[in-house]
């Protein structure tokens, strides 16, 4: 192995060291866990009691919980597992993010810049300090991702190999793995640098290979009583109801919706249109999540790089990549327009992806300004620019919400053993340790679910803007005694009730 090659791998050795020691920082100062936490921790406690299948049970995809199950068998607890996974995946996908890069461009300074980038992504290190099985699904996506960059150039088997088998673990971690294993291999036809025949040929080699070591998996896990087809089918049976509403749309939501858009009287003219309007603000909304996901920092020096001609490189080698980011942007807009809705880690492969630009722009912005008038100015607004990301990835500045922990040890305490507590907070349920199934909780509770309540029930409620209407309710406010407010009277974030006759 060369002097070079050995500097290369000591960076991304390096950087898995800082991403682990980065890790260990954003847990240490974390907060309170995120709400899908509990969702993962109640399934890996239903694994470790009852098994796989009440698991599945549970929750559907429970790869990623079982897998915080087992770990905790070395003796940890299942939060600090969660965490110990999340950040060996987060050093994995450091580790794939500078291989990638390296392999699009292998001079030491790009590889110094991918590690900068990756450990400096606002938009994806600040989930450091979250339970989320998205974290393996990028990690294992990178690293197939890397592989199959390496089989394309190579052409050699093993390298498909490792792609099909991290695309399996990926699978472990979010169903719609199964779109990028599919997707990606389509890059094989536009390689320019091979005839038509070698890449049509690989492609089947590669494809038969896949439904080869699909077909095993499914029948491995049927043997082990595990029907992944059905699997599939229970995911898929999630978004019913939303593709009813989008194939047959109810005439009252439909009047409801112009009367919201337009106005009372304008809305009894412009139903037929409400259609192409939500379509309109559907795409607005992708457009503004691919943005704030990419991240303001890195989109506007993206922007400028790309004006300014700073990223040149062989096209063929980004295909993949290409690929990647083109099966994500038609999972991203299948699932807004079905759905309605869109979160920033949905789209984050997306961003991954166009982060992989970054290191080939500041490396052309050094070396273009090297020698010249604005060589002092460029190098002090990317070290401000580096510093900026990193204070923002890893600096929260909002205020502590340790008053969740002093209202669950209110409610603990107010609370006998054989009482009941009904409550619209995670945090509350999990760390009272009065609710059972604390990951299934209802955020937006109606009034007759305080009205159906026994008496003596302990009521712990989120005080957002529909829950402080909803106790101003005449027979809710009469049905409850106030005992407590957190952090304080003068701003009640959480009330605590108890339920009288």
């Amino acid at each position: 192995m060369s002097s070079t090659n050995w500097q290369q791998w000591d960076i991304r050795l390096l950087t898995v060291l800082a991403s682990l020691a980065l890790s260990g920082f954003a847990v240490a100062f974390a907060s309170l866990p995120n709400d899908d936490a509990y969702t993962y921790i109640r399934t890996a406690e239903i694994f470790l009691e009852h098994g796989v299948g009440a698991a599945i049970s549970h929750y559907t995809w429970a790869g990623y919980p079982i897998l915080i199950g087992l770990v905790s068998l070395l003796g940890l607890s299942l939060f600090t597992s969660a965490y110990v996974l999340n950040a060996i995946f987060f050093a994995i996908l450091a580790y794939a993010f500078i291989s990638i890069v390296r392999h699009l461009d292998d001079s030491n300074r790009v590889a110094w810049l991918a590690a900068l980038t990756v450990l400096a992504y606002p938009e994806l290190n600040e989930y450091r300090d979250m339970v989320l099985r998205d974290i393996g699904f990028w990690a294992m996506l990178l690293l197939a991702l890397w592989r199959f960059m390496v089989f394309v150039d190579t052409r050699q088997f093993s390298h498909s190999v490792f792609f099909v088998l991290a695309m399996i673990g990926a699978m472990l971690f979010r169903a719609e793995a199964v779109i990028y294993l599919v997707a990606i291999p389509f890059a094989l036809f536009l390689q320019s640098d091979r005839n038509t025949q070698e890449n049509r040929r690989d492609f089947l080699k590669l494809a038969g290979f896949i439904c080869g070591v699909g077909i095993l998996v499914f029948l491995v896990l049927l043997a082990a009583g595990i029907n992944l087809f059905l699997l599939i089918l229970e995911l898929l049976r999630i978004y019913q109801p939303f593709l009813i509403s989008l194939f047959n749309p109810d005439e009252a939501v439909t009047a409801a919706r112009a009367n919201a858009i337009f106005g009372e009287y304008a809305g009894i003219f412009s139903q037929e249109y409400v259609s192409a309007v939500i379509a309109i603000g559907l795409s607005v909304v992708l457009v503004m999540t691919l943005f704030y996901t990419i991240g303001g920092p890195f989109f506007w020096l993206l922007a400028f790089g790309l004006m300014r001609k700073h990223i040149r490189w062989h096209s063929a080698k980004v295909v993949p990549i290409l690929a990647v980011l083109l099966a994500n942007l038609l999972i991203l807009v299948v699932f807004l327009y079905i759905t309605k809705f869109l979160t920033g880690r949905y789209a984050l492969v997306f961003g991954l992806m166009a982060a992989t630009l970054v290191p080939f722009l500041v490396s052309s912005i050094i070396e273009r300004n090297r020698g010249g008038k604005w060589e002092q100015l460029s190098t002090y607004f990317l070290i401000l620019f580096f510093f900026y990301c990193l204070i923002d990835s890893y600096v929260s500045f909002g205020r502590s919400k340790d008053w969740l922990l002093d209202a669950s040890s209110y409610v603990e305490l107010q609370a006998e053993p054989d009482t009941q507590v009904l409550t619209n907070n995670h945090t509350i349920a999990y760390f009272s340790g009065r609710v059972e199934n604390y990951d299934v909780i209802v955020r937006e509770l109606k009034a007759q679910d305080v009205l159906d309540v026994a008496p003596g029930t302990i009521v712990a409620l989120e005080m957002y803007y529909e829950m402080s209407l909803m106790v101003e309710q005449a027979p809710v406010k009469a049905s409850l005694q106030l005992l407590q407010q957190f952090p304080s009277a003068d701003q009640p974030q959480i009330a605590i009730y108890r339920r009288v006759n």
